[in-house]
């Protein structure tokens, strides 16, 4: 008989307790304290995310594999084992299977983490900002599975836009192509993380969280889908879009010179930019993280 194995998960106390009473939970990714900030930012900028999560009436998840297992909510062990960066694989959504057959320990990138945060009936997720697709696309293709993913979840996604360091423009195309609903958040333009917006054409503009409730449960009847939240970085932490053009070009050339490819492109671009503006582009994405995790939790608690 062939042997069967089901994606088990298993949940924190807060989370099972947030969960079994009703309780609104927003749900986040780990690799963004694994492999995205050094530390000891990564720790402190999870304890401060799951803070304003709380102040505003929600429970925080962060989402992870652990020995094959989905974590719902990782407890203070395991974040500070996460943060440490060590023993733990970058996991999308094509690596799930994998992690489980072989009980492996993950960090979740967006699209494994809204696979298993739906899974666990969460309904909003928030991130700092997007995959999509490679700025060399045309001679080397290279996409984030966050986009097919996304085409395909119930969930809310929270986020600041595309990372700065892809092409921002041509993935905007491929959310519009894919059919998947943008709400910009009190903006008009479709932020692009670091930087202020730009004007793209798709999206509608939203100014307040019960208006981004409609939007949300109106997307789910109607198109059996989730949305996109495109929720602007804190204008004091926007980098000017020159400043930060030219170091990204300069950091294209040296992952380029040096092979950085596949998962390892946006991380080795974030590190480079985050060392030549002097920890600014940092600054900014630990604003944006925060801003967007009380945005997430506002509108988690006006869904519930």
């Amino acid at each position: 008989m062939e042997e069967r194995m089901s994606l088990a998960l298993s949940f924190s106390e807060e989370i099972a307790e947030a969960l079994r009473s009703k309780r609104p939970v927003v749900a986040m990714e780990s690799c963004v304290f694994a492999q995205g900030l050094p530390r000891p930012l990564n720790y402190d900028t999870a304890q401060e995310i799951m803070e304003v999560i709380r102040q505003e009436g929600a429970a925080p998840a962060i989402v992870a594999f652990d020995e094959g297992r989905g974590i719902i909510g990782v407890s203070e062990t395991e974040l500070r084992q996460l943060c440490r960066g060590k023993g733990y694989m970058k996991a999308n959504c094509g690596d799930i299977p994998g992690v489980v057959a072989l009980k492996q320990r993950a960090a979740t990138t967006v699209s494994a983490s809204i696979i298993l945060a739906e899974k666990a009936g969460i309904k909003v997720f928030t991130t700092g900002g997007l995959g999509g697709i490679s700025p060399h696309w045309l001679s080397h293709f290279d996409a984030s599975s966050d986009i097919s993913q996304l085409s395909r979840t119930k969930m809310a996604v929270v986020c600041s836009g595309i990372k700065s360091v892809l092409d921002v423009l041509t993935t905007v195309e491929v959310l519009e192509t894919l059919g998947i609903p943008v709400a910009l958040y009190r903006t008009e333009s479709f932020p692009r993380f670091y930087t202020s917006g730009i004007h793209v054409g798709i999206g509608s503009r939203v100014d307040t969280v019960e208006q981004l409730a409609v939007f949300y449960n109106t997307s789910r009847e109607f198109l059996g889908r989730g949305i996109i939240v495109a929720n602007p970085a804190p204008l004091e932490k926007q980098l000017p879009s020159d400043v930060l053009q030219k170091v990204l070009n300069e950091a294209m050339e040296r992952a380029e010179h040096e092979g950085h490819l596949g998962k390892q492109l946006t991380p080795f671009l974030l590190d480079y930019m985050a060392r030549e503006t002097q920890g600014a582009t940092l600054e900014a994405n630990r604003a944006l993280l925060v801003n967007n995790a009380r945005l997430a939790a506002q509108l988690a608690v006006s869904l519930n």
